[in-house]
């Protein structure tokens, strides 16, 4: 039995990939594109405009990015004509559990939560982390660079 046995190969060629559920499947290619999937296997891809190198999207319908500037963006569909909303900050990896539960990290390592207000979106948590992700019941985890793993715990010790 191949390594792959378990696996469906799926068309189309992508550096990052993130499931939020079965039918909010996003991805980015190496070159920025931004594609979500169709929900049908024979056609599975849609460009969307816009450039983004790190994507997350949530079982509740929300996605987030990043681009290679380090810019954030929120998708809004079909809100907007350019289905992407820049929120002020700069992040290198976002991680959206839901609407509600965003995280991420600059390019230092400096760990950020958003707030849910455009204006004054981002707030700083206190580590150093070179990848994160949160999930949907307000769980948080992440990495740093040297490999070691931690677990958000709020004001828990």
């Amino acid at each position: 039995m191949s390594a792959m046995a378990h696996w469906k190969q799926i068309s189309g060629n992508l550096s990052r990939i993130s499931a939020g559920s079965r039918s909010n499947v996003w991805g980015v290619n190496s070159g920025g594109g931004i594609y979500r999937f169709t929900n049908d296997d024979a056609n599975p891809w849609v460009n969307l405009p816009g450039g983004l190198s790190d994507i997350s999207a949530a079982a509740d319908g929300t996605v987030w990015g990043v681009n290679s500037n380090h810019q954030i963006y929120r998708y809004t569909g079909d809100q907007d004509s350019g289905h992407w909303k820049g929120i002020p900050g700069g992040l290198s990896k976002i991680s959206a559990g839901s609407r509600s539960n965003v995280w991420g990290v600059n390019p230092g390592g400096d760990i950020y939560r958003f707030t849910n207000d455009d204006a004054n979106p981002w707030v700083n948590v206190p580590g150093n982390l070179s990848d994160i992700s949160a999930a949907a019941d307000g769980t948080v985890w992440g990495v740093n660079s040297g490999g070691l793993i931690y677990r958000y715990t709020g004001d828990q010790p």
